[in-house]
């Protein structure tokens, strides 16, 4: 009997090591990760008041418990309280915030955030794993890509690391969803082409996808177009598995998909977001110097993740030929490359993809940092091998089977291990800002809130207290700029401008804290100052607590009766543009209000007249409820206003009969009124045929059980009678 050689012994006793724990040990490499996050993130649950757009989430996790807790629908609705109010549920990825909603009318909104952003981000790493083995990736690749799944850092952010969710950091919460059902709907997508089964689970899971945040189901989408692609040879039968699972999981989604994109028009693209990297991305050389350098997966650190991912990518183009699975990994992380490359590169190609304006292609960094984890996983995978094949070869006695995984287990850790202490790091510094904020919360905080509690006792109107561009940056509760604390107690403001779909997103940028008549004319009637600012002109000094000081404007109220004095042509790209030389005008003060023709629809007739045209007698507004009631008298037929965002489905009637509702400068909705003695309703319509929508989704589902399989057993009972030959104990196949 030949001998063994020694290498090749080694060599085979490690394999058979591996083998012999296949189920076990992946799992517990799993778990590290995961026990990782739940130690150094667990300041994260603590509730505190938001810095950044989780504050945003917060607030409708809160608008949506309110709805439910009403009796109400939560998926439409009016949300007033950023940007002059809009219809955010109608357009937005609510399904996160409807979710947490139920749980937050135990614990409370930002409770609820908090945790599920503790939770959501800590378990990641699972999701990573079960999303690497439906794609047919192996146990230790899949696992030890979750392993690397925490130590993601990338010079421009806003991936699929803390830095994008963290108290400390953006706050993009939705997107911490999405990243729970990629992984699920690569893997699940995928299987679905290449077997040709559970297309309805495929589905489901894609149109959640897009439910829970529409950037992440779009890529998911599209991605079905490269599980098409890596087995040309069956191009034919693939493309028609992913249009079951892509048009399934639309139908699925028609209660999102539906509304969005019957009211697509009435969303804007505001000029401070486009024609910039935040929505346009980098460019291709750009990324790539980040890829090569280490910005992409390693910033501030050794690039031990972008070697890994190197390696990783050597042995994927190996290994490419002979596995499907390694090809669709390479094909989704090239997509989602060619996607963050962005506008600079992609450039007019981008117009073949629907609805490609709308995206904020800088975003799809998570997509390269997905798939990258996969070829990391792979990486350290070859890398573990070859130092354990290396250190063998120094000793003259084979290890024995313990030895070799403590080994393995030494060599990954010190790899590592520098990523681990300064992920660590970055987390305990948040969770000592989050102490400090617990603090300030209790103290100046409670001081900002008590000023917002007397304020609302003295009747409705906006707040402000300072804008992201101006002063109101440096005003904080703590690390909380004080109209983000605003927002979070649950009030109407002006301040927190940030790029949203509402049609007064660009208008809100434009207000001046400076000209008396913008306090009226976007309805700030309480302001709030630190102590020692001088506050503006008109202002009654109500209250002070602490180093904040509450003021009154003597402003009218939520309705007023105006002139519309001429028409200004405007879209979705422009509608700021449009309006702002009007809003530096005198016309603001004097009520001489221009029309707004509205992407092709026309502007409101003219109306004019010698003084005044009229007056609101008492006005009745709750916006939170999407509804306003006003008597007028009319000196002449002139233009009654609602000081909140137009929108199509805003109802207006005027003594009980229905009247159209026209869109008027700046962004707001009007009815034209006669004169004489009037009522004037506005009440917001939520989108009448969710029912429809959410029927048509679960007939989808249906079909998808059971459709494919019969009409494959057809196929089966008919090829067997005409004498076809089946293949002995082989299922039917779509």
């Amino acid at each position: 009997m030949s001998a063994v050689p020694p290498r090749a012994g080694l060599r085979r006793k490690l394999l058979e090591t591996l083998r012999e724990r296949e189920r076990l040990w992946p799992l517990l490499v799993v778990a590290v990760p995961v026990a990782f996050n739940l130690w150094v993130l667990r300041a994260e649950a603590t509730p505190v008041a938001l810095p950044n757009d989780a504050a945003v989430h917060a607030s409708m996790v809160r608008w949506a418990a309110d709805r439910i807790a009403a009796g109400h629908l939560p998926l439409d609705g009016w949300y007033p309280d950023l940007a002059l109010g809009s219809s955010r549920f109608h357009h937005y990825q609510s399904l996160p915030h409807v979710l947490t909603a139920l749980p937050a009318l135990a614990v409370g909104a930002r409770a609820a955030v908090a945790w599920s952003t503790y939770l959501l981000l800590s378990l990641w790493p699972i999701a990573v794993y079960a999303g690497g083995r439906l794609l047919g990736l192996r146990r230790w690749p899949s696992a030890l890509a979750a392993l690397a799944a925490p130590l993601i850092v990338s010079r421009p952010g806003l991936g699929y690391e803390y830095g994008s969710y963290l108290w400390r950091g953006y706050g993009t919460w939705t997107q911490l969803w999405g990243a729970w059902f990629l992984p699920l709907s690569w893997g699940l997508s995928f299987r679905a082409v290449e077997e040709g089964r559970r297309f309805a689970l495929a589905a489901l899971v894609l149109a959640l996808t897009v439910a829970v945040h529409l950037l992440t189901g779009y890529l998911a989408l599209l991605s079905l177009a490269v599980f098409v692609l890596v087995r040309p040879s069956d191009l034919v039968r693939r493309l028609r598995r992913a249009a079951l699972v892509g048009v399934g999981s639309l139908l699925v989604a028609a209660w999102v998909v539906w509304p969005l994109l019957a009211d697509r028009t009435w969303t804007i693209q505001d000029e401070f977001s486009r024609n910039a990297p935040y929505y346009d991305s980098f460019g291709a050389r750009q990324v790539l110097a980040w890829l090569v350098s280490g910005g992409i997966f390693d910033r501030w650190r050794f690039p031990v993740l972008t070697i890994l991912f190197g390696l990783g990518l050597v042995v994927g183009l190996g290994r490419a030929r002979r596995e499907t699975a390694v090809r669709a990994v390479l094909g989704v992380g090239l997509l989602s490359l060619l996607l963050f490359f962005g506008r600079p590169t992609l450039g007019p190609v981008l117009r073949l993809l629907p609805g490609s304006g709308d995206l904020f292609l800088r975003r799809y960094v998570f997509g390269v940092h997905l798939a990258g984890l996969y070829l990391i996983g792979m990486g350290l995978l070859a890398g573990l091998g070859l130092l354990s094949r290396a250190a063998m070869r120094w000793r003259a006695r084979p290890l024995s089977a313990p030895a070799l995984g403590a080994l393995a287990s030494l060599l990954v850790a010190g790899a590592l291990a520098p990523a681990w202490v300064e992920r660590a790091a970055f987390a305990a510094q948040g969770a000592r800002w989050i102490a400090e904020q617990r603090v300030a919360d209790r103290t100046d905080g409670a001081d900002a809130l008590a000023l917002v509690r007397i304020a609302e006792r003295e009747g409705p109107g906006r707040f402000y207290a300072g804008m992201r561009s101006n002063w109101g940056a440096r005003y904080r509760v703590g690390q909380v700029p004080m109209y983000a604390v605003l927002l979070g107690a649950a009030v109407e403001g002006v301040g927190f401008t940030r790029p949203t779909w509402s049609l007064s997103s660009p208008i809100e940028y434009r207000f001046s804290d400076q000209r008396p008549d913008h306090y009226d004319l976007f309805a700030v009637r309480h302001v709030i100052l630190p102590e020692g600012r001088t506050p503006p002109a008109g202002a009654r000094e109500l209250a002070r607590r602490g180093r904040h000081v509450l003021y009154e404007m003597p402003i009218g109220g939520y309705v007023e009766v105006v002139d519309v004095t001429g028409t200004i042509v405007a879209g979705r790209t422009d509608l700021g543009i449009a309006t702002a030389e009007w809003l530096r005008s005198p016309d603001v003060a004097a009520r001489r209000f221009p029309g707004i023709a509205f992407e092709g629809h026309p502007a409101p007739p003219l109306t004019s007249g010698a003084g005044p045209p009229g007056r609101v007698v008492r006005e009745d507004v709750d916006l939170r409820q999407g509804r306003g009631e006003a008597e007028v008298e009319m000196r002449r037929r002139a233009m009654v206003l609602l000081k909140t965002s137009f929108d199509p489905r805003w109802q207006v009637a005027v003594d009980g009969h229905p009247v159209r509702a026209w869109m008027v400068a700046p962004s707001f909705v009007g009815a034209i009124v006669p004169p004489g003695a009037h009522r004037v309703t506005f009440a917001y319509e939520p989108f009448p045929r969710y029912d429809l929508a959410l029927a048509v989704g679960a007939l989808a589902l249906v079909a998808l059980a059971v459709g494919p399989r019969r009409w494959a057993l057809s196929r089966a009972a008919t090829a067997g009678r005409l004498g076809e030959p089946q293949t002995a104990g082989a299922p039917p196949r779509a």
